[in-house]
């Protein structure tokens, strides 16, 4: 009886203990799958991502030795248009230079306008203050005239500027005039006596 409860009892753990290795080797299959899964995968990573960000790295951080040729035809449209460029800033330069100097050419023109203006009014001023003390002259030279012999007056008249007769004589009332231009030369009386009446003299050639 004991030898067949022992007998049971080995079977048992025979049984048991295949079970135990079955398991064992099971679990080492199985991760030496994950394992080699894994292994797959990363080479898949490798391969499918870190290739192609290395490679765009490269693309961004080219040594200056990678950078492509510039076209001759391309330089010199370059070349050209930075000629332009300068050529236009100096017209520029030499524009604004000519603005200037024409503003102050302006402001001097302007100046000295303003000075001939003051000028001519002062003269204008001037003469009509002489022209003033000229007319009060002439008036007093009448008095005196007319208060004179005819015979002395016509002498007179005869001696001083034909202008300035004419101006005493014509300042004169009619009667004192007519006795002074009487007993003047018949010449001297006629010049006068035409340019009161407004008739001009005829010129020297005619």
């Amino acid at each position: 009886m004991k030898f067949k409860t022992i007998f049971i009892a080995l079977v048992a753990a025979a049984i048991i203990l295949g079970f135990y290795i079955s398991g064992v080797l099971e679990s080492s299959t199985a991760y030496a799958q994950v394992k080699q899964i894994d292994e797959q995968a990363g080479k898949v990573r490798g391969e499918g991502k870190t290739l192609p960000i290395e490679e765009k790295e490269k693309e961004k951080f080219q040594l200056p030795g990678q950078t492509p040729a510039v076209n001759p035809e391309t330089f010199r449209m370059i070349e050209t248009i930075e000629n332009k460029n300068r050529e236009l800033k100096k017209r520029e330069e030499e524009l604004r230079l000519k603005e200037v100097r024409l503003e102050a050419l302006e402001a001097k023109v302007r100046k000295d306008l303003e000075k001939i203006e003051k000028s001519i009014s002062e003269s204008k001023e001037q003469i009509g203050i002489q022209d003033e003390k000229t007319k009060k002259n002439v008036e007093a030279l009448i008095k005196v005239y007319s208060s004179m012999k005819p015979e002395e007056a016509a002498n007179l008249v005869e001696a001083i500027d034909e202008d300035l007769a004419l101006k005493i004589v014509s300042g004169m009332k009619s009667k004192i005039a007519g006795q002074v231009l009487s007993k003047l030369d018949v010449k001297v009386a006629k010049r006068i006596s035409e340019k009161l009446a407004g008739k001009r003299e005829k010129p020297a050639g005619n």
